[in-house]
């Protein structure tokens, strides 16, 4: 998803010419009594310096002085150049000048010229431009994400942290359903390039579900001592919502495992991502509404329009009925 959009700030120019007239066939626009010496010409009307000083001069909105020479125009009315630009342009957000032609703004309406984004950029997370004003600095992890403070000042990083999350993830869960999920799968923390070695081919991933399947069979094929255990990765330096959004995504897919339930990835990871929206619409925030933005606009076919057609699915069917089409083996149904 891109951070920023390209806006663009019109400014029209008008010019007015002093010309002097010597015989008495021009008639002054305003007043209409005929014009000798200098007259002002103005959009094909002409005037005695005095009407138009006193009458037809246009006035800026700003300081309410009048305009002479150039000056620009926009929607809301007339300025000085000097007013326009330093009292009516929008600031930046980041370095307090004005904008000029194009600008950027970020998913919090920060506003800001185009070359700070050569900076640390945008928060991985939160999406904001990282500055001294608006987010009080940030930095470039390891894996070459950038955190804003803002996000970096609550990340989920201790095991008491974790297992908080894990108690909140677990229990919206219940809620919608998925009942006995363990509450002791081991979760761990990596970063990005950390989890990219364990899944190379996911140069974005955010979590993964590890499970270790192992069962004997005796000489009739029949299997005993069957036993799967899980690990949870997941990125560090993730603020709780966002850690909670991510656990939930991959509990689901143990309950995929528990259920022996094999799907192809786009209907895998679109169920796995009602979770993680789940997380962000209890919260509904202006981060999670953010965050939301972002998965119905995500292109990838399994994270975004898988997503997006399981949403469907779960808006007609809602949770219970979707779970068992799950279970029943039907969730083709949906996609």
């Amino acid at each position: 998803m891109l951070n920023s959009i390209q806006k663009k700030v019109g400014i029209i120019y008008f010019t007015l010419i002093i010309s002097f007239n010597f015989s008495s066939e021009y008639k002054c626009d305003y007043c209409k009594k005929n014009i000798i010496g200098k007259y002002y010409f103005l959009e094909q009307k002409k005037y005695h310096e005095e009407c138009y000083n006193q009458n037809i001069v246009p006035k800026c909105n700003f300081c309410k002085e009048s305009l002479l020479g150039r000056y620009v125009v926009n929607e809301d009315g007339n300025y000085h150049n000097d007013c326009y630009k330093n009292n009516i342009l929008p600031k930046c957000s980041v370095c307090i000048r004005p904008l000029e032609k194009e600008y950027n703004y970020d998913a919090w309406d920060n506003k800001y010229h185009g070359y700070h984004s050569n900076g640390k950029g945008n928060c991985s997370s939160c999406s904001r431009i990282i500055s001294e004003r608006t987010t009080n600095g940030g930095y470039i992890h390891i894996d070459g994400r950038a955190i804003c403070n803002f996000c970096n000042k609550d990340i989920v990083n201790t095991k008491l942290e974790i297992e908080d999350s894990r108690k909140r993830v677990l229990l919206l869960l219940e809620e919608i359903g998925f009942q006995s999920l363990s509450n002791e799968i081991p979760i761990i923390l990596k970063n990005r390039n950390e989890l990219s070695l364990l899944m190379p081919h996911s140069s974005m991933i955010s979590g993964l579900t590890n499970l270790e399947h192992s069962y004997k069979e005796n000489y009739l094929g029949q299997i005993s001592d069957e036993k799967k255990e899980y690990e949870i990765f997941i990125l560090d330096k993730l603020n709780p919502v966002d850690f909670d959004s991510i656990l939930a995504h991959e509990y689901l897919h143990v309950w995929l495992y528990e259920n022996n339930l094999n799907y192809n990835s786009q209907i895998t990871e679109g169920f796995c991502n009602l979770a993680r929206a789940y997380i962000y619409q209890k919260n509904l925030d202006k981060y999670s509404i953010i965050q939301l933005n972002k998965m119905n606009e995500d292109p990838d076919l399994d994270y975004g329009l898988g997503y997006r057609i399981a949403n469907l699915c779960l808006d007609n069917y809602g949770w219970n009925e979707i779970i068992k089409l799950f279970e029943n083996n039907k969730a083709h149904n949906c996609f």
